[in-house]
């Protein structure tokens, strides 16, 4: 081993705190690797057999041969390949040179020979082996953040902070199985602002947006607990009122109405109040989703007809337009 290299390995991580002179024998069956940029130097597919010691350079490590996002980087001073060479399987990760890099390779039976002859190198070796593992939690923790942000993302309205439709699809069928089961009444809604297009065209989109948030906030603290509410498209909103019978839906509609058309809608001078009207339809055992929509659309068009800013209930005897 030239003087130089020498140097970079004594400055090695897994000799810190030691004699190094005391081991440099033992390196002698260990080699010096030169990697070019992009040059794999562990493989999931291929046994790994060395410690390699990081001289010059930088390693990307990749948990994915296709994925383009580096999991992690290692730099000189550090190692490559310890978890694979303690556990004897095959690594599990690409490792691949990210600049052209120089490795010290030393055989598993050297690493071995080192830890029994220093307590330093074995106690380095564990923490090694311990930082990557930590770093691996916190990459885990990260990306399961990052998952559940994605997740929030994607069943949440950007606009009013409510559930969309693409949560409705999943979570309503699953509370109408639970009332199903526990034989609870309940009862669905859909809730339409009235006049909304009139409100973007008169006042502007800025002025609707407000509107929207400010309707959807309401919906949210005058509905109880376990109540389920999206937005469902547009100007329209879907409840879903586990164990409320007719009587309470027809209550809590009402209460809604009158929140919203006592709510004032302020905006950059622009003062304004909206209304809304509300189709109600209660439960029927081993109702489906669908049929719910259908019906409550159908007495919210009669709450339009007959003049907007209330509640009508669908009539089971009526039969709703296809």
């Amino acid at each position: 081993m030239n003087p130089a290299d020498r140097t970079l390995t004594e400055q090695n991580f897994l000799f810190r705190g030691m004699d190094f002179a005391s081991v440099e024998y033992l390196l002698e069956r260990s080699s010096v690797r030169s990697l070019a940029a992009g040059e794999s130097l562990l493989r999931p597919d291929t046994p790994n057999h060395h410690l390699h010691l990081i001289l010059e350079g930088k390693l990307s490590v990749y948990l994915v041969a296709q994925e383009t996002l580096e999991h992690t980087s290692l730099l000189a001073g550090e190692c490559a390949g310890e978890i694979s060479l303690v556990d004897g399987k095959h690594p599990s990760a690409f490792v691949v040179a990210a600049d052209p890099t120089r490795v010290l390779s030393v055989p598993h039976d050297t690493v071995w020979s080192l830890a029994d002859h220093s307590h330093e190198i074995a106690r380095n070796l564990l923490e090694i082996i311990a930082g990557r593992m930590r770093n691996d939690n916190l990459a885990l923790i990260a990306s399961q953040n990052r998952k559940t942000q994605f997740e929030h993302q994607a069943y949440v309205d950007a606009l009013t902070g409510i559930y969309n439709r693409h949560w409705m699809g999943n979570a309503f069928p699953r509370a109408l199985q639970r009332c199903a089961r526990d034989k609870l009444p309940f009862a669905f809604m859909v809730v339409d602002i009235d006049h909304f297009k009139r409100v973007n065209d008169t006042y502007g989109h800025l002025v609707g947006d407000l509107a929207l948030k400010i309707v959807a906030r309401c919906l949210a603290e005058n509905l109880r607990p376990h109540d389920l509410l999206v937005r469902y498209g547009g100007e329209e909103f879907a409840v879903l009122l586990p164990d409320a019978d007719l009587e309470e839906a027809k209550a809590i509609a009402e209460r809604l109405r009158a929140m919203i058309a006592d709510t004032q809608i302020c905006c950059e001078g622009i003062f304004l109040q909206v209304t809304i009207s509300i189709g109600i339809t209660p439960a029927r055992n081993e109702e489906t989703l669908e049929n719910l929509i259908r019906e409550a659309d159908h007495a919210l068009y009669r709450a339009k007809e007959l003049g907007r800013n209330r509640a009508e209930v669908f009539a089971k005897s009526e039969e709703p337009p296809t």
